[in-house]
């Protein structure tokens, strides 16, 4: 294996033995019966939102490179990350399992002896390079990498110049390639703002972006307040954002460069939504749904697919795509139906969870929706025990927390935020904020019961841990959430 961190990149070893070759699963109308395994390139964001690319019918011309790749991918635009925090996230993503069934159910590793994207390809033939984020995806024992470059650099080269170096290395070992760029944007701290300035360099050169979006430009989110300090920092979050695009233009640059474009599938994704109050780290719509781009040499006209999907489904169907064999008792299912055009069972809800924080602390949480409505379960809620995140630390909260003060919608917001519903059901067509709960609602109870019914059977078939905690609020109880911060809470100057 290769560690690179920052910017210094090794030189090439002697060519190895040529790819193996495997029928080729997918193609326009009638691939050709055997070609060489193809590569990937698996691009994911941190903390993107799914309602800022143009292509989800946020801002045109924001992020015109994630735009461009969209117009001619598949795109799954119901997809859902099974975890909204950073880790239990990627790790879902990289095993196929739901997190208790993993042990990446926080800032945790995952079980020993997990199969893993990474091990499998190798496995398979496949050179494996990851660029940044490498240590949100552990133990090193499942992750094994040929070639590392780790780094929280948001300069927009380097993600490409480590894409580079991994794909020359791949070339030089005679093996198809698996690269997994991770950009470091637009987590926090945000494009403009102090902190921002201070690790960014300034914002000068590499790190800055050509326009910056200012705050009488930005789109509110229904589940945030229109007040100005709410607007300044999500003009930070849109540069940021922008950032990443160029990042993402630099990537998609290298490939061509590389020869490889015509050989290679191209995956893009967020790890999880926006990190502002009631997203990042909690259940609600803006923390759990996450867009999915996928595309091929010769795949033909792209489609969107509605069809409910979640992070997890990322793994088999890649390893089924590429001709790899997928192991038995995952949690996620194949996509393939899907990209035939074809209609699939069994996806008419996805499933959601948080356990732990980056501070340790749990505040768990359960969540069912389908394209329409949400039943969300926090076991955590009115206790005694107030919500307290990462996505709390900027202006925004801040802004509607003063303004609580003096306007009591506001103040009935924040409470909802820091206190919590039990259990709420959301009509995400006529509030897509989340603001009005309708458990009570009569009209919605055979709803309710459907699809707290379908919760529970799911949460028994995975031996899902809180499934006691449901029980108990939807019979009227009091949950129990014990506490191990120590055992939980994120090391080593790491980010949620």
């Amino acid at each position: 294996m290769t560690t690179i961190r920052k910017r210094d990149f090794l030189i090439g070893t002697a060519a190895a033995a040529a790819a193996a070759m495997v029928p080729f699963r997918l193609g326009a109308t009638e691939p050709p019966p055997l070609r060489k395994r193809m590569n990937l390139l698996l691009i994911t964001a941190d903390d993107l939102d799914w309602s800022i690319p143009g292509f989800m019918g946020g801002r045109a011309g924001l992020m015109p490179n994630l735009d461009a790749l969209a117009a001619r991918s598949h795109r799954f635009l119901s997809n859902r990350t099974v975890a909204p925090i950073c880790m239990p996230s990627r790790e879902a993503l990289m095993t196929g399992l739901l997190p208790h069934r993993s042990g990446g159910t926080g800032f945790t590793a995952i079980k020993s002896g997990t199969p893993t994207l990474t091990g499998l390809l190798q496995q398979a033939g496949y050179f494996a390079g990851v660029v940044h984020k490498s240590d949100h995806m552990q133990p090193y024992e499942c992750f094994q990498w040929d070639y590392i470059q780790q780094s929280k650099d948001r300069s927009t080269l380097i993600q490409a110049d480590g894409a580079r170096v991994a794909i020359e290395e791949a070339r030089n070992n005679g093996k198809p390639f698996f690269v997994n760029c991770n950009s470091n944007d637009p987590h926090r701290p945000f494009y403009g703002s102090p902190g921002g300035m201070k690790v960014d360099h300034g914002e000068t050169g590499p790190y800055k972006i050509a326009r910056e979006v200012q705050p009488d430009e930005v789109t509110v989110p229904p589940i945030l307040e229109d007040l100005p300090d709410v607007r300044r920092e999500l003009s930070q979050y849109w540069n940021s954002a922008q950032r990443l695009d160029v990042s993402i233009g630099n990537i998609l640059k290298v490939l061509e460069e590389s020869g490889e474009a015509d050989n290679t599938v191209v995956v893009f994704c967020s790890d999880h939504g926006m990190p502002f109050p009631f997203a990042k780290a909690t259940c609600y719509d803006h923390g759990t749904r996450v867009p999915v781009l996928i595309s091929w040499p010769g795949m033909g006209p792209p489609r969107d697919i509605l069809a409910q999907t979640t992070h997890m489904d990322i793994l088999p169907s890649l390893l089924e795509f590429l001709g790899v064999d997928v192991p038995a008792g995952l949690d996620g299912r194949s996509w393939m139906p899907l990209l035939r055009g074809e209609t699939q069972e069994g996806r008419d809800f996805t499933v959601t969870q948080v356990n732990t924080l980056s501070s340790g602390y749990a505040y768990p949480m359960r969540a069912i929706q389908d394209m329409r409505y949400s039943l969300v379960f926090s076991p955590w809620a009115r206790g005694p025990l107030k919500y307290r995140s990462e996505s709390m630390m900027g202006l925004t909260y801040n802004a509607m927390a003063e303004a609580a003060k003096s306007d009591a919608r506001i103040a009935a917001r924040v409470e909802q935020l820091v206190t919590g519903y039990p259990i709420g059901f959301y009509d995400l067509k006529s509030d897509p904020g989340q603001r009005i709960n309708l458990i009570d609602n009569k009209r919605h109870a055979a709803r309710i019961k459907y699809m707290a019914d379908q919760l529970l059977a799911q949460m028994e078939k995975t031996g899902d841990p809180e499934l006691a905690n449901v029980r108990t609020l939807l019979s009227g109880g009091t949950p129990v959430v014990p506490q191990d911060i120590e055992r939980y809470r994120l090391r080593n100057g790491g980010d949620g």
